[in-house]
Order: structure tokens, then sequence, then C-alpha cells
């Protein structure tokens, strides 16, 4: 016979859903911040970056992609503050990477996969594509609740 699962720590099981995600989203904005801190970036300056490396976007669409995220004026404030520091640029409708934000992007790359590491390492074997799975299947079965 199998051993039972291990009981959750003390106090977990009496925390709502919604605590869990919140919380983990903080601590995951924590992560990034504290890996990214001294490069004069945060998990939302990553964000923006690392969409305009995979290609060009207008501004409405940067929006549409991060609004998950944020909300729209917070994205258009990270897109001016780049804009600002000569990592991005818009020409023609586009807003995309400078040379200057290609290099940033590549630097901040280690630190956000070290993020990404530690992730999986708090959820080794099939944990992660579990909870992955399951955040999913919540998502799904709240479609058309959210404003």
């Amino acid at each position: 016979m199998a051993d039972p699962a291990p009981e959750p720590a003390l106090g977990q099981q009496d925390r709502p859903v919604g605590w869990w995600l919140k919380e983990a989203d903080r601590r995951l904005d924590g992560a990034f911040n504290q890996a990214l801190e001294g490069q004069g970036s945060d998990r939302r300056t990553w964000q923006v970056l690392a969409s305009l490396a995979r290609r060009p976007e207008s501004p409405a669409r940067l929006v549409e992609l991060l609004r998950p995220f944020d909300p729209p004026a917070v994205v258009a404030g990270v897109v001016a503050d780049l804009t600002e520091r000569g990592l991005v640029e818009e020409a023609a409708g586009l807003l995309r990477l400078t040379e200057a934000g290609r290099h940033v992007h590549g630097a901040l790359s280690g630190p956000v996969a070290d993020v990404r590491r530690q992730v999986r390492e708090s959820l080794p074997g099939e944990d992660y594509a579990t909870l992955l799975r399951l955040l999913g299947r919540l998502t799904e079965g709240l479609a058309g609740t959210s404003d």
C-alpha cells in the first residue's frame, strides 16, 4: 500500500486558493526583483524586454500581451521608462529593442533563468507540470468571470 500524501504544513489547509495564488505571485515578483536589482530592472521591465526581444509589437498589442500581468497604464509606464533609457524605440508604429535594449535583455537572461530554475526545483518531478495543468483547469473553469 502506498504511503499517504504528507499532511500540509500547519495552516496551509485553512488558506483559500486565492490566497495561495496571490502569495505565489507576490513571491515570484520578489524573487525576480531581487535577482534583477542593481541592474535597473524588475519583473515588469523583463516582461517588456522579453516580449520585444521575440518580435517588435505595436504599443496596443504589447499592452494586450501583458494585460494578464498589469493594467495598460503600468505597461505604458514601463515602455516610457525603457524608451527614455534608450532601450526601446518606436518606428513605423512598432516598438522594438535598440542595440542597448538587446544588450540589457541578454544581461538579464541569466538572473531570470536562475529564478526559473529555483521555481522548477521547488516543484520537482511532475509537480511543475501538474501545477500548470491544475491552474489551467481552474482558469478554464472560471472562464467568463473575469472583468
